[in-house]
């Protein structure tokens, strides 16, 4: 009998400490998954980090105020299996980009894809895909 009571409590404990593990890629408290927008601006800057890389874009409203958002982007691992390099994406560079936004409303969003002011697209985020 103890060695059952141990070893349940060695699974709940496992199930547990797995949470939070697991919890990981839940987009839906940080983003409106549900909504899509587009913001036409600049890249400020491209960090290139873990988990995931991540671009500034200012964009200007019709007054000329500048807003900087933050867009989550892909991970390093799944960006090179499309293609997708340090060089695709330069600070300075116009572009196109689809997010979801921040459910809170603020200037945050997670990347769908971008595009270039030639039209071409560089990148479109796989439904399950990092």
């Amino acid at each position: 009998m103890k060695k059952l009571i141990a070893f349940l409590v060695l699974v709940t404990a496992l199930f547990m400490l797995a949470r939070p593990v697991l919890a990981h890629h839940g987009r839906g408290a940080t983003y409106d998954m549900k909504k899509e927008i587009s913001l036409q601006g600049t890249i400020s800057e491209i960090s290139w980090r873990n988990p995931h890389i991540a671009i500034l874009l200012d964009v200007k409203d019709a007054e000329g105020k500048v807003t900087t958002w933050t867009i989550e982007h892909s991970n390093i691992t799944t960006l090179a299996m499309q293609g997708y390099g340090r060089t695709t994406l330069k600070v300075g560079q116009e572009v196109t980009a689809v997010i979801h936004p921040g459910a809170a409303g603020t200037s945050i969003g997670l990347c769908v894809k971008f595009f270039l002011p030639d039209g071409r697209q560089v990148f479109q985020r796989t439904t399950g895909v990092d």
